[in-house]
């Protein structure tokens, strides 16, 4: 049985795995210790009072090219009341076939992959700070339902929330699972277009006008934080520039630019920021996901990604292949 949400004790409160995540690596490193997770069903917590395991949360780097899933699973030896939600999700799922129980009419192996896979991304609008900023709502309401929300026949609706998100992250943890001809055959919907996992994920050098803004973007990056004696801003830019893109000011350099002040004012910014330490250590890179429309820079040769969520930006610390 798989679950989206938990209560942890030591926030005391309900957090999906990317919260919980955040949450970790925004401690100092001295006082990091592993959660204590329960379910996030009201009545079942108050029953049983239930484990629940997070699984790869309180890792900062990959260990291969296939991210880690990070997620929360219910271990054997802890049960969930008949009512708990993901009892109710877990049971809809496998009247649909989506589950490992056996007989089942699905392969395995499909059955799995497709109980996983991601097919809405729902980009955030802004971020706080921003929204403040302009005084206005931080974000459209989000695809990711809440998981008790019961439907018009009385079932729980849980299912929805295994295929849809706002948060770029758990899309690209999906996508990075699947290679070759597997990305023609999933699809995405990303603001009302359809595409193929191999579509929706683009190297700056494959990116045309028509699909600019319309494609997540993604590669390697270095980083540089300005100025150097006392940096207030962190600039990530692309090893690959954007070749079909006419040159700006003599130059198709790609460049993410973002205040220190904005990230250290969003949840996940001590994260982004520890993973841009550890992709500076020898033997590891970094690789960049992001979301937004590509931009001329002010003043300045080549182009920039307007990142309007730090959500729809993604940083991966990758080990660097041995040298045969």
């Amino acid at each position: 049985m798989e679950i989206l949400q938990a209560y942890c004790v030591e926030l005391d409160r309900i957090v999906d795995i990317y919260e919980a995540q955040e949450a970790f690596f925004a401690l100092p490193p001295v006082r990091r210790k592993r959660y204590t997770f329960r379910c996030s069903d009201d009545a079942c917590r108050a029953a049983n009072k239930p484990l629940v395991s997070g699984v790869n949360y309180d890792k900062l780097a990959e260990e291969t090219e296939k991210y880690r899933q990070i997620h929360f699973r219910a271990p054997v030896g802890h049960p969930h009341i008949d009512t708990c939600v993901w009892v109710q999700g877990h049971r809809q799922r496998s009247a649909d076939g989506d589950t490992d129980d056996d007989g089942d009419r699905h392969p395995r192996i499909e059955r799995a992959k497709a109980t996983h896979v991601i097919d809405v991304f729902d980009p955030k609008d802004l971020d706080p700070l921003i929204a403040a900023s302009l005084g206005t709502s931080t974000t459209k309401p989000p695809v990711d339902p809440d998981p008790t929300d019961i439907d018009a026949s009385g079932g729980v609706r849980a299912h929805d929330g295994y295929s849809s998100t706002t948060r770029l992250e758990r899309f690209i943890d999906c996508w990075s699972q699947f290679e070759g001809d597997e990305l023609k055959h999933y699809q995405i919907t990303i603001e009302g277009r359809t595409l193929s996992y191999r579509q929706a994920v683009l190297r700056p050098n494959w990116i045309t006008q028509e699909e600019n803004g319309a494609r997540i973007v993604y590669g390697g990056a270095r980083v540089k934080l300005w100025p150097d004696d006392k940096p207030n801003r962190l600039y990530i830019n692309f090893m690959d520039e954007c070749e079909k893109l006419p040159e700006h000011e003599g130059s198709r350099s790609l460049t993410i630019d973002l205040s220190l002040s904005r990230i250290h004012a969003c949840r996940g910014g001590a994260l982004l920021m520890q993973r841009i330490e550890q992709a500076q250590v020898a033997g590891y890179y970094l690789r960049v996901y992001c979301w937004g429309a590509i931009k001329k820079r002010d003043q300045r040769p080549g182009y920039i990604v307007e990142i309007t969520s730090l959500d729809n930006l993604v940083c991966k610390v990758i080990p660097k292949k041995p040298v045969s």
